[in-house]
């Protein structure tokens, strides 16, 4: 372990995602840890409040890009939201909610 995010970092959180969203919305994905078309279609959008496995893959997620959400304890509360609003610069739409383009971005990109 090299404590540098990478493509196995990417591929850990991409399969803890398809995990959740299997889990919780019963989307029904093949957990291999690779974004396609069917991943970015499960999607959903998670907001100020929410609380879970999902917020903590966001927060990780947030993390390894750069952008600190202060901690990684599964609540979207200010600080995730702080996080979300400075990804700005990445040409994300700052509505502080993560949805398609924001898991796309973090995830995928």
């Amino acid at each position: 372990m090299d404590s540098i995010p990478g493509p196995k970092t990417k591929s850990a959180l991409i399969k803890a995602f398809q995990i959740e969203l299997n889990k919780q919305y019963n989307k029904k994905l093949v957990v291999d840890g690779k974004w396609g078309p069917k991943t970015r279609a499960a999607i959903v959008t998670v907001k100020k409040g929410a609380k879970g496995n999902l917020t903590w893959i966001l927060q990780g997620a947030l993390f390894t890009e750069g952008y600190s959400p202060e901690s990684l304890d599964s609540i979207f509360g200010k600080g995730t939201e702080t996080a979300l609003a400075n990804q700005k610069a990445r040409d994300i739409s700052v509505d502080r909610k993560a949805g398609k383009a924001t898991f796309t971005e973090l995830v995928a990109g």
